[in-house]
């Protein structure tokens, strides 16, 4: 049962990310045939052909190819090579046609995955309650740790990085799953060693946290001249012994709600007998909030779709940083991910999820780099700027230099995929 399961998760997965890519390339496809464009073929994939036909009558071969992860149009006047006997006019060529017509025909992909963004931004929206996680008002188990430390229900518990402004940056406060504890926790070895540790609440995989205690979320990584340092996570394994942590709570509000005054809580946690952290006794809760109306999903929608903007904005920023490149995943990532976030949070989520992608996507396809729809509209706007044509084997030399640094990336993000969800 494990097995077939898995193997309709892979294949869903496949099914979603061809989806994404077949909107975007309709979008190629559907502004090039307004403006009669001639296009040879339309492909979801890459490699040897699964289908490969064209209906009667008909001008365009559809293809559907052995490798899911990407997909073309190929137009006249774009280095096509046509077919034995087929002859086009030079007019409904790419090069044929006015360059602001061939600006919609390069864009009309990415305006379709943000169109197609929106729309699953509100299925996820009104077809499914809104899902609130409540880690600031905690339960306190009589006679526990966490009462001995003297927590009580309803505190608030206060993160790291509202008491610490220079935390901010070193954890990942864009990742909604991920909230940091304590930058300065110690771990004590069964050698007596300590170290300095980031302690987190790691809320990503779980669908219920309601009377939850809080020691199942825990999650420490090492701490690196001060900055926390993803790639090596400390686990309660044989060598560990305990670790303390300074849980905050809130004890003081400004007018505006905002925190500016707090206690500390430190609490020794131990190994447990199944190799985890021990139960403290502190427990927080999931809320599902109202459903929204027609009004509020479409509202919400376009707010969604601008976080995600600014969130994949925001990670092309930091590109080359290391925080950035510790929480860089590509195909495999997304796959693993996206499945848990499916069984654990549900369709809404996993949802929501493709609308991100779908904007990811879109953004990422607007980057001058060869080979992606960017550079090609940079390549456009330079030639209407100096109205001059550069020539095509420049525009070759540079597409196939771009394509083969693209592709290297990406398969230096599959090993590091491999490795951390594989290996």
């Amino acid at each position: 049962m494990n097995v077939l399961m898995t193997i309709l998760y892979i294949l869903l997965f496949i099914v979603c990310l061809s989806v994404l890519i077949m909107i975007h390339e309709l979008g190629h496809f559907t502004a090039a045939k307004i403006f009669k464009v001639y296009v040879q073929e339309y492909s979801i994939g890459f490699g040897p052909a699964i289908f490969h036909k064209k209906r009667k009558n008909g001008e365009t071969y559809f293809s559907l190819r052995i490798i899911p992860f990407g997909g073309y149009v190929s137009m006249y006047g774009e280095g096509v090579e046509l077919e034995d006997g087929v002859q086009v006019d030079q007019s409904r060529s790419l090069d044929g046609i006015k360059k602001w017509k061939r600006a919609i025909i390069l864009a009309a992909g990415v305006t379709m995955n943000a169109i197609l963004a929106l729309h699953l931004f509100f299925i996820s929206n009104i077809a499914f309650r809104e899902q609130q996680l409540y880690l600031r008002n905690m339960t306190v188990e009589v006679d526990s740790k966490a009462a001995a430390a003297g927590l009580k229900t309803l505190d608030v518990i206060a993160l790291d990085s509202e008491i610490n402004s220079d935390v901010d940056s070193w954890h990942a406060k864009d990742n909604s799953s991920l909230h940091l504890l304590d930058s300065k926790a110690t771990v004590t070895y069964q050698d007596d060693s300590t170290a300095t540790a980031f302690a987190f609440i790691d809320v990503s995989g779980v669908k219920d946290y309601k009377n939850i205690s809080i020691n199942k979320f825990i999650c420490l990584y090492a701490s690196n001249e001060g900055k926390v340092n993803y790639a090596s996570p400390i686990t309660p394994d044989n060598n560990f012994k305990s670790v303390l942590i300074d849980f905050k709570t809130v004890t003081e509000f400004n007018e505006k709600d905002v925190a500016i005054s707090f206690e500390s809580h430190p609490i020794l946690v131990e190994k447990d007998i199944n190799g985890g952290f021990e139960d403290i006794g502190y427990k927080f809760y999931h809320y599902i909030g109202k459903q929204l109306n027609f009004g509020e999903a479409l509202g919400k929608s376009f707010v969604d779709f601008g976080e995600s903007s600014t969130l994949i904005v925001r990670a092309l920023g930091t590109l080359f940083t290391k925080e950035t490149w510790n929480s860089m995943g590509g195909i495999v990532a997304i796959g693993f991910q996206s499945t848990s976030i499916l069984q654990n949070l549900g369709l809404g989520k996993y949802i929501y999820l493709w609308g991100a992608l779908s904007v990811n996507l879109a953004i990422v396809n607007l980057l001058p780099f060869p080979g992606l729809d960017g550079w090609q509209l940079l390549v456009l706007a330079v030639e209407a700027a100096t109205r001059k044509k550069i020539p095509n084997k420049v525009k070759t030399i540079v597409s196939i230099v771009g394509l083969v640094i693209l592709f290297a990336f990406m398969g230096v993000i599959l090993i590091k995929d491999l490795i951390t969800y594989v290996f």
